[in-house]
């Protein structure tokens, strides 16, 4: 939008100094705000960057390629999710990589010789370690990514676009389509074995249940009978003191005979 705005500046002003700018800048900035920016831009400092981002821009890698990607200015996420809900099921790096990589959507040739080169090895990769069928890949290995496009560069992993730094790339676990990758089917036995030990666990449970409730009964039961003992010895101790009792009535009779 930045971008946009200067260029319509200049178209207003015909100029390319930054100077001549102030006045033609855009309804939705302020007036005095464009002008601040416009003495910005008038600095050797934002200058030198500009031509900096510019030669950047235009360098080509070490397989020829410049352009980056086909997603344009939205995210890597985004592209991601918009893809997911089209094709309603998860997306793998392999695909999503694909389609912001190839022109045409996807169904042309690759942008440039870098990114068939990890396409290809990653896709190689994780053929070779769960197999061609899809289902049983999954959606992304850390390990076969950082491989194939050689770790990580400045903070970033190609591939994940520039603002996914590399903890949010590794910390992305490698979660398969299914619910569980096909070296994890576990056999009859090992099934057998985990009703066991659950069965075990729920009959732990239950027997400690019952053994409280026991507990709790015996200790209300000693309780109670600590209650009567006491008051008998209370009755007893008043009644050699030929003290009036009113406190610990007899349950059998009056508190008149307990004197």
């Amino acid at each position: 939008m930045m971008n946009d705005a200067r260029n319509q500046a200049k178209c207003k002003s015909q100029s390319d100094n930054p100077v001549d700018w102030r006045g033609h800048g855009p309804p939705w900035i302020r007036a005095e705000h464009w002008d601040s920016l416009v003495n910005y831009w008038n600095t050797d400092k934002w200058k030198n960057n500009a031509k900096i981002a510019k030669e950047n821009r235009i360098t080509q890698g070490q397989d020829g390629e410049m352009k980056k990607h086909t997603a344009g200015s939205v995210s890597f996420v985004t592209t991601k999710k918009r893809l997911e809900k089209d094709m309603d099921r998860p997306m793998s790096q392999l695909e999503l990589f694909s389609h912001v990589h190839k022109t045409n959507h996807g169904l042309g040739d690759f942008i440039d010789k870098k990114s068939k080169r990890v396409y290809d090895k990653y896709k190689s990769s994780i053929e070779f370690k769960y197999g061609t069928d899809r289902d049983n890949q999954p959606e992304f290995d850390p390990d076969s990514w950082i491989n194939a496009v050689n770790g990580p560069s400045k903070g970033r992993i190609y591939g994940f676009g520039p603002r996914q730094p590399v903890s949010h790339v590794l910390g992305t676990p490698a979660s398969p389509r299914r619910s569980i990758l096909a070296h994890d089917i576990m056999s009859n036995e090992d099934v057998n074995k985990l009703k066991s030990e659950l069965a075990s666990a729920r009959n732990t449970i239950e027997e400690n249940n019952e053994r409280i409730a026991n507990l709790t009964v015996r200790l209300e039961r000693v309780e109670k009978n600590h209650n009567v003992e006491l008051r008998d010895t209370v009755r007893n101790m008043l009644r050699e003191l030929n003290i009036p009792n009113t406190q610990f009535p007899s349950s059998s009779g009056s508190r008149n005979n307990d004197i």
